[in-house]
């Protein structure tokens, strides 16, 4: 028997290769393209969408690197060579796609999916231009609804089984199914028109075309038109990593980011959504001060810190902050409070979690503020100042009964009558700053330019000048400076942060 091969030649390159390894997954760790459909790497192997097929040295026919084992049979000695851009490969993915195209309808300038679709990019990358049938188009149905949140287009699907695959191997929930046969074959729900799942709208995600699309996404915009940034999750404390999307000012959508300590590939459905109250019609979007008439009334950004800093002289009082506040915020809150002889606390707020991505607590840097030594606020109590972003965490009881002369609040419906100075909090995918999960990783997330008004000042840069109020002595940080007080302290004493390690990067 020959010596055991652990190495496979690619386009003329050597590469080494973990046991139970496919051609496809050692290509695409070494930064090989290779097209493909219906493989995922979260998910089983399927095999039948063909596009990613190989040349293999000794094979007169392409094969699939899907399913093609990196290690050659026993009997062979050598590693096997193969090519990923011959003749025979693109020949081969060629006549895949003028097969994928026979049904599929031409209608790229009404699908959500164009500009991230991969039929449309491999169509251009490996079609062959035009199709050698003239049979008109099987119709299939569309617009179809498969629950409340998704759509299902039967004409644009490939039957590539990504969306059944995820339902009964991630979620083990089987709402779907393949029903019917040949060119009539479709994808159908299993279940009484919903999802068991918490978890559905990433079959959206992993849909490689336009098929499956997200009702509340649905024409809302080109994506070419949008600005996209890194984040994280605030709807709770797991820190799953996401993409956000907006344009001109207006959050139109949220995905889910790979990482693999983290979330892998997937979020909650509640967590997509949970982005809406960001486009409220009654946001902050200027420093507001309490005039001689009682009503509050737009100033300039210096004029309300001078009041800021009058109301809290006359008015000392306990810090009390939103619990997906950053760890930056939290940090100059608590800085804050001390100087006016005070305490900063959090409030969170908990609820149902299961075993996966969804937890009981909501709070997504509740671990953040326990580390820095913030007190968790269990019951409405006096607070000289409110930094407000969910209305679940801060609730109304708490707003209403803490009295607070200074309030930074994301809408006006936040604002309690006490208030005499307010400042616009920008919601989390309008700022930068870190978070600390439920497990104790410390996760960056980053501004979209294009979601929120645009203008506002950070809140660290605000909490800054407020402490600048009660202490003459201190030295301004910004936030780079702050996050490295952050690092000197005894709970931070070996925790990594963005940029330490990869665990901790965005994106990681």
């Amino acid at each position: 028997m020959a010596d055991k091969v652990s190495t496979i030649f690619i386009n003329g390159t050597e590469y080494p290769f973990k046991e139970g390894q496919t051609v496809i997954q050692v290509c695409h760790e070494n930064g090989i393209d290779v097209p493909h459909y219906c493989y995922h790497p979260g998910l089983s192997i399927a095999g039948n969408c063909r596009i990613c097929m190989v040349e293999v040295e000794g094979n007169p026919q392409p094969q699939i690197s899907c399913k093609m084992q990196c290690a050659p049979p026993p009997w062979v000695s050598e590693p096997l060579k193969i090519q990923t851009e011959s003749e025979v490969a693109e020949e081969g993915r060629s006549g895949v796609m003028e097969m994928l195209l026979v049904n599929h309808p031409l209608d790229c300038p009404i699908c959500d999916q164009a500009g991230e679709c991969h039929l449309q990019d491999y169509s251009y990358e490996h079609g062959g231009g035009k199709a050698s049938t003239s049979t008109a188009k099987t119709k299939l149905p569309k617009n179809v609804p498969f629950g409340e949140k998704i759509v299902y287009d039967a004409e644009r699907c490939i039957k590539c089984t990504l969306c059944v695959r995820f339902c009964q191997e991630v979620t083990e929930t089987n709402e779907l199914d393949l029903g019917g046969r040949g060119d009539e074959e479709i994808v159908i729900m299993t279940s009484k028109g919903e999802f068991e799942t918490p978890y559905a709208m990433n079959i959206i995600d992993i849909c490689p075309v336009g098929a499956l699309t997200s009702k509340d996404f649905r024409f809302k915009s080109r994506l070419w038109f949008m600005d996209f940034a890194p984040s994280i999750d605030t709807s709770s404390a797991k820190g799953v990593n996401i993409t956000t999307g907006g344009r001109e000012g207006e959050f139109l959508r949220i995905e889910p980011r790979y990482n693999p300590g983290v979330n892998q590939w997937w979020m909650s459905d509640e967590g997509r959504l949970g982005y809406k109250f960001v486009n409220s019609p009654t946001r902050v979007k200027a420093p507001l001060v309490r005039g001689e008439n009682g009503e509050l009334a737009e100033a300039l950004w210096h004029n309300a810190i001078d009041a800021a800093g009058t109301a809290l002289r006359a008015s000392p009082g306990d810090v009390l902050v939103d619990g997906g506040c950053t760890l930056e915020e939290m940090a100059l809150a608590q800085e804050l409070a001390s100087a006016m002889g005070a305490k900063a606390k959090f409030a969170a707020a908990t609820g149902e979690g299961d075993d996966w991505l969804i937890t009981e607590e909501k709070g997504a840097n509740a671990k953040g503020g326990e580390m820095l030594g913030l007190a968790r606020a269990k019951r409405a109590s006096a607070a000289a100042v409110l930094m407000i972003e969910r209305d679940e965490h801060v609730n109304a009881s708490m707003r209403e009964k803490a009295g607070a002369v200074v309030v930074f609040a994301l809408d006006m419906e936040q604002v309690p009558d006490s208030a005499q100075v307010v400042f616009p909090m920008p919601s989390w995918a309008e700022r930068e700053g870190l978070l600390v999960n439920i497990d104790g990783l410390v996760q960056a997330m980053e501004r979209n330019q294009g979601i929120g008004p645009g203008n506002l000042t950070p809140p660290v840069e605000l909490l800054e000048e407020l402490i600048g109020e009660f202490d003459d002595a201190y030295e301004w940080r910004g936030r780079e400076g702050v996050i490295e007080s952050i690092r000197a302290m005894k709970a931070f004493e070996g925790v990594p942060f963005p940029g330490d390690t990869a665990t901790a990067e965005v994106g990681a």
